[in-house]
């Protein structure tokens, strides 16, 4: 049994240790708040740029403009793959690697057909090891600097495409339904595939001609997707950090009952063998007086 020293010393280290997921808590919370108001301010415009693009790029050949371009084979594809730079956010990115490397097997691509690009450390770290090709990495992402991280991914992605380096560009993210769930999505950024119901049943009026708006909206639509995904894993990050630090300050206030109540039962079981300790002393006296 360990001694009451041992047990007063687990309790302070848990303490201790609540105190700081309690205010890792609060701190995930504030910035939940901040980004997912940015977010849902976010959402229809993106949406809405969403339905215009498709809807002009419906109505016209693939040959106006290269990121339009449907190659015949898709032999070389690349990943941008959204993770964070710390840990303690539960399965945020643990979840999000493993569906990345079973999107991966039963798709049977070969690693020299892909590559990769990363925001956030986690996910970089994790794919380095594995032996893929890395392209472009940037830590540190935040509400602040995200249109700059997006503006390079973006000039890189079309590039790439455009020399035909690669076939297909694929975001890979955790979109944000509710503090408490996040859904791991794979969306397919480039070449632009326009769906049927997406397709605007009315042509619009270009001013001065298709081909000229056609080069305006489109490398801007890849720029706002790619904000959409920086923003939805920043805002899930915030989340699974909050609920995961809940979940730790709770079971620290388990743990610390637990310790409580065996420091309670150990004094007590100290106490009750002093006081027999005494009766019997005091037995022994009493009998050594009779005789």
């Amino acid at each position: 049994m360990p001694s009451l020293k041992q047990i007063n010393t687990k309790i302070s280290s848990v303490k201790g240790t609540r105190r700081i997921m309690s205010a890792m808590k609060l701190i995930a919370a504030v910035k939940l708040q901040r980004s997912q108001s940015m977010l849902k301010e976010f959402r229809p415009y993106s949406d809405a740029y969403k339905e215009i693009v498709m809807g002009v790029a419906g109505k016209c050949d693939p040959k106006v403009h290269p990121l339009l371009r449907k190659p015949a084979e898709v032999k070389k594809r690349h990943f941008v793959f959204f993770t964070s730079d710390r840990g303690l956010c539960g399965s945020f990115n643990t979840g999000l690697i493993r569906n990345f490397e079973n999107h991966l097997t039963e798709a049977s691509f070969d690693k020299d057909q892909v590559s990769l690009s990363f925001v956030g450390r986690r996910g970089k770290d994790h794919c380095s090891s594995a032996g893929f090709s890395i392209g472009d990495y940037f830590s540190g992402a935040n509400e602040k600097n995200y249109i700059e991280i997006a503006n390079k991914l973006t000039s890189s992605a079309i590039e790439q495409f455009q020399k035909g380096e690669i076939d297909e560009v694929v975001l890979v993210y955790n979109y944000f339904k509710s503090a408490l769930t996040q859904e791991i999505t794979f969306e397919k950024l480039l070449p632009i595939e326009v769906k049927d119901e997406e397709t605007s049943g009315t042509d619009y009026i270009y001013e001065p001609k298709r081909e000229s708006i056609i080069g305006d909206i489109v490398p801007k639509y890849v720029q706002i997707r790619i904000e959409r995904a920086i923003q939805e894993s920043l805002t899930s990050e915030h989340a699974s950090r909050m609920t995961a630090m809940e979940n730790a300050t709770t079971n620290a206030d388990d743990v610390i009952k637990k310790l409580t109540l065996l420091f309670n039962k150990t004094r007590q079981a100290m106490i009750t063998t002093e006081l027999m300790d005494i009766v019997n002393g005091t037995e022994a006296q009493k009998q050594g007086g009779n005789d």
